[in-house]
């Protein structure tokens, strides 16, 4: 049986063109192997799995290349070429400085470098693992570093650049290394699997590559495991059950559930996810970035900014037509909230299955008992004609008849149909969210300022439209003690002084719904709170008619004993004390 040799190593680029996602920076090495630029130390730096070290071989095999391709690219023909890839090349030296980084060790590789190469052009020595290097080994490379043969050249290579002291830095052309992208992993991989004739689903290669994290080395690494796992078929469903990934179709239908306002059904997903032994916050990453793409394929422009299969982008697509910008972004901020303090909370579950009823109630489909509407304006009513009841008495005052415009307010649509398109409000005008029916023809919005400003416009109308006196509404006594006293719980904190005066004992009620309140000291007689408080109880009962009327009547100060006559009194119940105090010599 053959030996198995891992695809990181069998499919390892050997020349410029092969390496995956760093075209700015093998481009600028061909150019300076062109020209005749060939600086005398390099740094390569970069996260791990990127091709640094794939990179130093290639540029070390390529410069000492007898036949250079019209691409500048290595022949693979002549001796120095062969004897490089049979891993026979006397003037390419690698060292490994996590194993090899004391003072020593530099100064063998010192030594080494006086000697010029037999065969070639250039000695290239590679140093993976730099920063290894402790601050002696540094000092003691720094002058060969700066000042090398001619035919000596290094290269560097680390993944923490921070570590390596500034006088070695400047003395390297410094590469920074990018993350290889989703998208040129999946076609990587898609180029493996071809090779291997392995048969591998396109969606499949997109979780192997969200699971590499830009590493091209472990994206290899899991494509063997999952070969492993799965034969020659490599299938969506098999891949993540191996990799532990939460299918994308529970967050497809999370949103769908939170859209109809369906909070049983949203809850049975929350449960089934954890049941499968998924953490919860696992979960709310998995939320958060479907909002996230939900959010770039709304616009044509960013729709390039996702990195999914084209089957999952299509429905990306669908669903975001009944998805409004408001609904994923306020989604987005409850769940970067939960990130956050998920691992502060006692208990996880009930912490996250709330934010999970706050997305429901964002799309304003909840259940009319659970959803707070907004106060409705008191407004005319007009009399509906029933056939056992006379009609309302007619008032002298001069009826104003006014043509009420109809309103057309958005229905949701039900729990047991599929979501409508939702109307984008930065396109369109903002579609009504609450169900209180206004009969002043305004469009109805949840910005109760709106409703405000509309209703001062009509002011003189209101006025004409009175249809009974609310004078002659007597509001029983126990009520107005009741709202007062509420009024002064909700004013506690900040108004203790004035709350605490509002005492059932010092609130009388008069006729024509006058209450009379009476204060201990002027200063607690505040106007400002007064004007709150009468505001509050004509809101709470809608009637206008209401007033408060206040008294300062200042309460008789007893002035307490002087402090000899309490000690005289002390003595003659305890003795004792006249002896501790003449004792210790104690005075007033």
């Amino acid at each position: 049986m053959d030996n198995f040799i891992v695809s990181a190593r069998k499919y390892r680029p050997t020349t410029f063109n092969e390496v995956v996602g760093q075209s700015a920076i093998t481009n600028t090495l061909k150019n300076a192997i062109k020209n005749n630029h060939i600086a005398q130390a390099f740094l390569f730096t970069g996260p791990r799995g990127v091709g640094k070290t794939t990179c130093a071989r290639v540029f070390a095999k390529t410069i000492n290349c007898q036949n250079l391709t019209p691409d500048i690219e290595p022949c693979n023909q002549c001796d120095s070429c062969k004897s490089f890839n049979s891993s026979n090349s006397f003037n390419v030296h690698e060292l490994d400085a996590a194993s090899n980084n004391s003072v020593e060790d530099i100064r063998r590789l010192v030594e080494q470098v006086r000697i010029p190469p037999q065969v070639g052009q250039y000695k290239i020595y590679i140093i993976d693992e730099v920063h290894m290097l402790s601050q002696a080994a540094f000092n003691a490379f720094l002058k060969t570093l700066e000042e090398p043969p001619t035919y000596a050249k290094f290269i560097l290579a680390t993944t923490e650049k921070h570590k390596i002291i500034p006088t070695i830095l400047s003395r390297c052309q410094i590469y920074d290394f990018n993350r290889i992208t989703t998208s040129d992993i999946v076609k990587h991989l898609s180029y493996v699997a071809q090779k291997e004739h392995i048969e591998a689903e396109e969606e499949a290669l997109h979780i192997i590559a969200k699971k590499a994290d830009g590493a091209l080395r472990d994206a290899l690494s899991i494509f063997d495991q999952q070969v492993s796992f799965c034969g020659n078929n490599i299938s969506y469903e098999a891949t993540i059950e191996n990799l532990n990934v939460l299918h994308t179709e529970y967050y497809f239908r999370l949103i769908d559930h939170v859209l109809t306002g369906d909070v049983s059904n949203t809850l049975m997903l929350y449960n089934e996810v954890i049941s499968k032994g998924f953490e919860g916050q696992h979960f709310i990453n998995g939320v958060s970035e479907h909002l996230r793409n939900l959010l770039v394929v709304k616009d044509a422009a960013t729709i390039k900014l996702i990195d999914t299969a084209e089957n999952i982008k299509s429905r990306y697509l669908e669903q975001t037509k009944f998805c409004s910008l408001r609904f994923i972004i306020e989604g987005l901020k409850i769940m970067s909230e939960v990130d956050l303090n998920y691992k502060t909370v006692a208990d996880k579950r009930i912490y996250v299955e709330l934010n999970l009823l706050k997305l429901c109630d964002l799309s304003g489909k909840l259940p009319e008992e659970t959803v707070t509407e907004l106060p409705t304006p008191r407004v005319t009513k007009q009399p509906q004609p029933e056939p056992q009841k006379q009609p309302l008495p007619k008032i002298e005052k001069q009826q104003v008849e006014v043509e009420t415009p109809k309103v057309e307010v958005t229905t949701p649509y039900p729990k047991s149909t599929s979501p409508q398109p939702a109307q984008d409000p930065v396109k369109t005008e903002s579609t009504p969210q609450s169900s209180v029916p206004l009969s002043f023809g305004i469009s109805i919005k949840s910005d109760i300022n709106t409703v405000k400003t509309e209703m001062n416009k009509r002011k003189d109308v209101e006025e004409a439209e009175v249809e009974y006196d609310t004078a002659d509404v007597l509001i029983p006594v126990d009520e107005l003690v009741d709202a007062v006293l509420d009024f002064a719980k909700q004013i506690e904190i900040d108004e203790r002084a004035f709350s605490s005066a509002l005492r059932a004992d010092r609130i009388k009620i008069k006729e024509n719904n006058v209450i009379h309140i009476i204060f201990t000291n002027k200063s607690i007689d505040d106007q400002d709170l007064k004007t709150r408080l009468l505001q509050y109880l004509r809101e709470k009962f809608d009637n206008n008619q209401i007033k408060i009327t206040t008294e300062v009547i200042e309460l008789e100060v007893t002035h307490k004993d002087e402090p000899m006559e309490n000690y005289k009194k002390m003595v003659e119940k305890n003795p004792v004390v006249e002896q501790v105090r003449s004792q210790l010599g104690l005075n007033f």
